[in-house]
């Protein structure tokens, strides 16, 4: 993070005090959950936000004395108030890392809801942009590089995506390393699935962005999901996050047609009920190689980011 970043964050987190904390649902992404730094070090993964287990506790910590309530995007809308306040975990794609967050939320005492891309869960492939992000790792490329290769592919069709990497890293490369990249199981996500503080969202099928597909596509990614999850966990969505936050109103229709009632977007704006039928719910990043106090200081406030 440059000086100036870190300084007009800094100066946020000293001007939230003038506007903070009024009532609002705050909802917050993360993808995987590390045990230190030594694991995201071990380069398996493309560690996103890395967001370490004490980095989790802090985070929660901050908002629970702040007085927060800590719902899902799939809480109903009669249990929520226009008058409180509400902060919502969630976690994309369905990673095995994320069975950890289990001890946190019991602990707290808190839900969490979880995105889970069932293609991969289904499969036990890597997420195409871990398989990216290892493999140009371990042949000595810079990060930036890396970073500009993935972009790059989040243009292309899902499909043209895979076949790019079976070309570039071999017939093997979706196999994961680990238990910090794999996706978690089908026996895995039914006993996660059970637990009462643990909520299941759509996360689509193959995690196609689906602002660059036409409807029937769409549609299809979204109603496959919400049959793997339905069978799988007895339960059935309300709520989809869209891959990479791409929100389209195709999107919203495709959801709202397969019997979703919440879209959550990467748009960093806070939410104030009702939800249901409300497809642009925004969500708020947590960085863990920034100072997790000033972040959150900068998210409770009305301060523009």
């Amino acid at each position: 993070m440059s000086f100036s970043k870190k300084l007009k964050q800094k100066l946020r987190s000293g001007l939230s005090f003038l506007h903070r904390d009024r009532p609002a649902i705050l909802g917050f992404l993360f993808h995987g959950l590390f045990e230190d730094r030594e694991e995201i070090a071990a380069n398996h993964v493309d560690a996103q936000q890395a967001i370490t287990r004490e980095q989790m506790r802090l985070f929660i910590e901050i908002f629970l004395e702040a007085g927060y309530d800590f719902i899902s995007p799939e809480q109903e809308d009669s249990k929520l108030t226009t008058t409180g306040k509400y902060a919502c975990i969630t976690f994309d794609d369905g990673y095995a890392n994320n069975l950890r967050m289990v001890a946190l939320l019991e602990e707290y005492d808190i839900p969490a809801t979880f995105y889970i891309t069932t293609g991969n869960v289904e499969q036990q492939e890597c997420f195409w942009w871990d398989v990216v992000y290892r493999e140009r790792i371990r042949r000595g490329a810079q990060k930036t590089d890396v970073s500009r290769e993935q972009k790059m592919l989040k243009e292309k069709h899902h499909l043209d995506i895979i076949t790019y990497l079976l070309r570039e890293f071999g017939d093997t490369c979706l196999l994961p390393w680990s238990d910090t990249d794999r996706p978690m199981t089908i026996e895995e996500l039914k006993e996660f699935s059970a637990h009462p503080l643990v909520h299941i969202g759509n996360h689509t099928r193959n995690h196609y962005l689906l602002d660059q597909y036409g409807y029937s596509e769409i549609l299809e990614q979204i109603q496959l999901a919400q049959i793997d999850i339905s069978n799988w966990t007895g339960r059935t969505p309300v709520s989809i996050a869209y891959p990479n936050g791409n929100y389209s109103p195709v999107a919203a229709k495709a959801a709202a047609n397969s019997g979703l009632q919440r879209g959550l977007t990467l748009q960093k704006i806070k939410n104030h009920p009702p939800m249901d039928g409300n497809f642009q719910i925004g969500r708020f990043t947590l960085w863990g190689n920034q100072e997790i106090r000033t972040q959150c200081n900068v998210f409770r406030s009305d301060i523009p980011l």
